[in-house]
């Protein structure tokens, strides 16, 4: 059939080369790159397509405001939610004394949390590699020395990752390893971020454009948190998935769960899915995971049997452990008197506190107006599964709204959080009878993120003294889940590892993951250009590996 369409029974009478669980941002990249090497590939997408030509779908607008009276009844507004690429799983915090339950903002449908994102793609420092050093005290972290590869290894897939997913921007002046990128340049900064950028410069601060993946097209808003309408934003998606189907000979089943994978002790025999409420045994030479630094461990721990009591290639017990999720709180500024911020306009990037009095930190990156974000926000967290945010936009409630909180421009203070094996994801011990995903999730900050976090804000809202600011100290919350990874580390020792420097499971000789699982530490800047970079390297490494002629 024609651009990747086949029947499931047709899926499950093949043997493909290659069957990649997922279309984010890894999955995307690297089934990419292995259709067009030749290789038969699978995509196998729990979520829906949203792809060009999908009928029902929703873009230009979150649904809660494109369709709100979805939010009528669950039915209804989860349907909503997967027809604008968005997760309806169910995860249960178990971090506190009492459980909470919410439905994460993260994508789920082609091209993953990637077809929501904002779009910055950029390089991680040189020292990002060397993390352990880069922390007066990590305690008991599992942070390690190093990764099992290097920015100069990487370094040449970044370069083709940035050249896939058409990355425009400015180098940042304070990484010497930035002056040889030479990436297009983007437009220059708006007028709503002029003025912070001038005051920014003026405190001797080196602001830059972030490098993000825009083709800014006229009247582009760089638009976050929900699909594109009008193709200007570069994902795997459309980036990835869409050129391996339609030019490479690559095939998706969509709304195709994988329930677990069958292997005995040394290779995947078998991917279980469901599709449809028919049961599929999928079979492949290699099967990769990128189903997400959540659902990629929940996988491999629901696939116990005989052979992996402990859970599929879990060996080291660190499969779901060392769970990182960047802490990002907001910091509303008004840089001129009498603003009215409406765009999303995320442009300028800082750094100055990245590394700062031999102590790391994070990133700082300008985010838009408050009011986007804000909805947000109050779409995860909430105790039930209406979403507040439509109570926000009544009308008696709206003015008072406007007149306090909106109008300025959001900054997020974007830290790094450390790896502990006591941060992880597990399998839900309640499965739903509503076909949704549920996982268990605990997380907490430590010692380290508590001081540094502290540290961090302080030092940021000091620079922006002359203006009028609001903080929203979000980033505690375990319903902000930006950047999830570390669940499948990967590393050069078994026993504290779960994949090796090539990303296969230690103990699988089939068996890959490639979404922010594999992260050992989670750096202080957006994971996306890692993640593709990293999928590209392992693509080419599956090829000579696996597929030589």
């Amino acid at each position: 059939m024609a651009d990747g369409e086949l029947s499931a029974r047709e899926a499950e009478r093949a043997v493909w080369d290659v069957i990649v669980v997922g279309t984010g941002m890894g999955g995307g990249m690297l089934g990419h790159s292995l259709a067009r090497a030749g290789r038969r590939v699978l995509f196998v997408e729990k979520g829906r397509s949203t792809l060009p030509g999908t009928k029902g779908t929703i873009r230009a607008a979150m649904p809660e405001l494109a369709e709100p009276r979805a939010a009528r009844s669950p039915a209804t507004y989860y349907d909503a939610l997967a027809r604008a690429g968005r997760s309806t799983d169910e995860i249960e915090d178990i971090s506190g004394r009492f459980a909470k339950r919410f439905v994460p903002f993260i994508g789920a449908g082609t091209g993953g949390s990637s077809a929501l994102y904002g779009m910055v793609c950029e390089r991680f420092f040189a020292q990002d590699f060397t993390p352990r050093q880069n922390f007066h005290d990590p305690g008991d972290s599992t942070v390690p020395e190093a990764w099992p590869i290097s920015y100069d290894q990487l370094s040449p897939w970044y370069a083709q990752a940035e050249k896939l997913l058409g990355v425009r921007g400015a180098p940042d002046p304070l990484r010497p390893e930035a002056a040889d990128v030479n990436l297009p340049a983007a437009p220059p900064f708006s007028a709503d971020n002029q003025p912070l950028v001038e005051h920014l410069t003026g405190q001797g601060l080196h602001p830059y454009h972030l490098p993000m993946a825009c083709d800014y097209t006229d009247g582009c808003a760089t638009c976050q948190a929900h699909l594109c309408a009008r193709s200007c934003k570069n994902d795997a998606a459309r980036n990835g998935v869409l050129p391996a189907l339609s030019e490479h000979g690559a095939h998706l089943l969509d709304q195709c769960r994988v329930l677990r994978l069958e292997a005995d002790r040394t290779r995947v025999q078998h991917v279980i899915a469901e599709h449809h409420n028919d049961t599929l045994a999928l079979k492949a030479t290699v099967v990769v995971l990128a189903a997400g630094a959540l659902a990629t461990p929940v996988l491999l721990l629901n696939s116990r049997s005989g052979d992996w009591p402990n859970g599929l290639a879990n060996g080291s017990d660190y499969v779901g452990r060392n769970l990182m999720r960047h802490l990002m709180d907001w910091i509303e500024v008004w840089p001129e008197r009498g603003c009215k911020i409406t765009a999303e306009n995320k442009e300028v990037g800082l750094n100055d506190f990245y590394f700062w009095e031999g102590q790391k930190y994070g990133t700082v990156q300008s985010a838009g107006a408050m009011a986007n974000l804000a909805s947000m926000d109050m779409l995860t967290n909430q105790p039930g599964w209406q979403p507040k945010m439509l109570r926000m936009v009544s009308p008696a409630v709206r003015p008072i709204y406007d007149r306090f909180f909106n109008g300025g421009l959001v900054l997020v203070p974007m830290m790094e959080d450390l790896p502990y094996l006591d941060n992880r994801v597990l399998p839900s011990d309640r499965p739903g009878a509503d076909d949704r995903q549920r996982l268990r999730l605990r997380y907490r900050l430590h010692a380290s993120e508590i001081e540094r976090r502290g540290v961090f804000v302080r030092q940021i809202k000091e620079v922006l003294k002359p203006f009028r600011t609001l903080t929203l100290r979000t980033g505690a919350n375990n319903s902000t889940l930006g950047h999830v990874c570390g669940t499948c580390r990967f590393g050069t020792d078994p026993q504290t590892s779960v994949l090796d420097a090539h990303n296969r499971a230690h103990e699988l000789d089939n068996l890959y993951v490639v979404d922010a699982s594999f992260f050992p530490s989670s750096a202080g800047l957006n994971p996306s250009l890692t993640v593709a970079a990293n999928a590209l390297r392992v693509a080419e490494h599956l090829n000579q590996a696996h597929f030589a002629t």
